[in-house]
C-alpha cells in the first residue's frame, strides 16, 4: 500500500522563498528611505535652529557697527571672510553647535546704497544741493532717548480734544471748537526725591493743565518712578494745542534733596508752529519757563524752539547724530562641518526681505 507523503518538496521550499525575496525588497527599501528622510529631516531640522539663533543674534544689532563689537571681542566666534566696500556687502562666519552637531554658518550682509533726499526741503538735516547715500547720513542715536536712565513722557491721544470735551460737558451754551480756540495749557514736570523700601527715588510726573473760564482740567501723561542715582535725562514730547499758539507755558517743579544740576531737560515739540502774528523782535512760537524749588538748576534742551525764563538757557542738540551702516538685507546659509561652500551642499538658507 502507498502512503501519502506530507509537507513541500525542495523545490517548492525555493520558489516560496525567491517570491518572498520579491515581495520583501520594495518594503525594505521603504524603510530604509524613511529612515534616510527622517536622519535628514533632523539634520535640516537643526541646521534651521542654527541658522535661526544666528539670525535672532544679528537681530539683536541695532546697527553694523555693534555687530563690529561683536567681532572685536576677544575670542569671538565670529570672523570676516570678505568686506566689498564697493558693493556694500560684507560676509561673516560662524561655527554653531545644535544638539552636538557642528555647523559651519556664512553671513552675507548688505547695505542699502539709494538716496534718502533731494533738493526739495522734504529731509532735514540734509544738503540743500545733492541726494545723500543712507550710509553717508548722520542717523539719531535714538538710544540716547529709551536708555535706563531716562523718563520718557509722550501723550497718547489728543488731550486737548479731551479737555475742550470736559469744559464743553460742563457748561453746553458754548460750542466745543470755540472752548478749544480759547483754553490755555501749561505743560507741568514734578520731580520729587522720595524714600521706598530703603531706596532713594525720583517720582517723575508729566502732566498738562488746561483752563478755561477760571476752570481747570489736568490730563496725566506720565507718573513714574526711578531710582535717584540712575535718573539723568526726562524727555516731553508734546503736541500743539491749536496752530495758531504763541507760546507754551511750562511749570516745573523740581522738590526734595536732589542734585538737579545732573538734569538735562527736553521739550520737544512735534509739530511745526506757525503763528499768523509773531511778537515784535521774538520769535513765532516759544516756551515760557516758570517752577519751583531748584527748576532753574538743569540744563533746558529743545528742538530749536525759544525758551524765556531766568538763568535758563536752551539748546537745540537732543541727541547726537552720526553715520551708520545700515544693513538692507542679511543671509545666512548653513553647512556641514567641512563640507565646501556650494549652493549644493547648503542644509539651510534664511533671510530677511531686501528692499
Amino acid at each position: 500500500m502507498n502512503r501519502k507523503q506530507d509537507g513541500f518538496t525542495l523545490v517548492e521550499v525555493i520558489i516560496a522563498i525567491m517570491i518572498l525575496a520579491v515581495l520583501a525588497l520594495p518594503i525594505l527599501a521603504y524603510f530604509t528611505n524613511a529612515a534616510v528622510s527622517t536622519s535628514r529631516g533632523k539634520d535640516t531640522q537643526k541646521a534651521g535652529m542654527a541658522a535661526q539663533s544666528v539670525m535672532e543674534e544679528l537681530q539683536s544689532c541695532t546697527s553694523y557697527e555693534q555687530i563690529e563689537e561683536k567681532l572685536a571681542v576677544s575670542g569671538s566666534a565670529w570672523t570676516v571672510d570678505s568686506i566689498d566696500e564697493a558693493n556694500y556687502t560684507t560676509e561673516l562666519a560662524k561655527e554653531v553647535t545644535v544638539d552636538g552637531t557642528p555647523y559651519q554658518v556664512k553671513v552675507k550682509l548688505d547695505y542699502e546704497d539709494k538716496a534718502i533726499g533731494s533738493s526739495n526741503g522734504v529731509y532735514k538735516n540734509l544738503p540743500s544741493t545733492s541726494d545723500v547715500k543712507y550710509n553717508d547720513y548722520e542717523v539719531p542715536q535714538l538710544s540716547e532717548i529709551y536708555s535706563p536712565n531716562t523718563v520718557v513722557i509722550a501723550e497718547e491721544m489728543d488731550q486737548a480734544d479731551v479737555a475742550a470735551g470736559n469744559f464743553y460737558y460742563e457748561d453746553t451754551s458754548v460750542k466745543q471748537d470755540d472752548i478749544k480756540k480759547s483754553m490755555d495749557r501749561t505743560l507741568c514736570l514734578d520731580v520729587a526725591k522720595i524714600s521706598e523700601d530703603g531706596k532713594t527715588l525720583y517720582q517723575v510726573k508729566g502732566y498738562y493743565v488746561y483752563e478755561y473760564s477760571g476752570k481747570n482740567y489736568t490730563a496725566v501723561l506720565k507718573d513714574t518712578k526711578i531710582e535717584a542715582d540712575k535718573l539723568t535725562g526726562i524727555y516731553l514730547f508734546y503736541n500743539l494745542m491749536r496752530e495758531d499758539i504763541e507760546n507754551e507755558k511750562v511749570q516745573v517743579n523740581l522738590t526734595g534733596d536732589m542734585d538737579a544740576k545732573k538734569l538735562n531737560l527736553y521739550f520737544i515739540c512735534q509739530e511745526t508752529p506757525t503763528v499768523s502774528k509773531p511778537q515784535e523782535g521774538e520769535e513765532k512760537y516759544y516756551l515760557v519757563i516758570s517752577g519751583s524749588g531748584h527748576y532753574l538748576e538743569p540744563k533746558y534742551f529743545t528742538n530749536g524752539i525759544g525758551i524765556k525764563g531766568a538763568a535758563v538757557s536752551s539748546q537745540e542738540t537732543i541727541v547726537t547724530r552720526k553715520k551708520e551702516k545700515r544693513i538692507a538685507r542679511a543671509i545666512v546659509d548653513v553647512y556641514d562641518m567641512g563640507a565646501a561652500i556650494t549652493d549644493e551642499n547648503r542644509i539651510v538658507r534664511v533671510q530677511t526681505k531686501g528692499e
